[in-house]
């Protein structure tokens, strides 16, 4: 057996890489404004696994401008 190290979500999620872990923390804080941006006429990517690609594309973006932004 071998300790390993996790990271657990305010909605009680476990993951292994602490960056999933900050985007899944990031969705949960930004969800309201996200679908509401999701379900708005600017958003053109209407199709289930083209809002998925989007939903994840901000995520990624705010995660990273996060990270990056100076």
């Amino acid at each position: 057996m071998k300790e390993i190290q996790a990271y657990q979500t305010s909605d009680d999620k476990i993951f292994h890489d602490k960056l999933a872990a900050e985007k899944h923390e990031l969705f949960l804080g930004n969800r309201k404004v996200i679908e509401s941006f999701l379900s708005s006429s600017e958003n053109v990517y209407t199709s289930i696994p083209q809002r998925a690609i989007a939903r994840n594309s901000i995520i990624s973006w705010e995660s990273w401008k996060a990270r990056n932004a100076k």
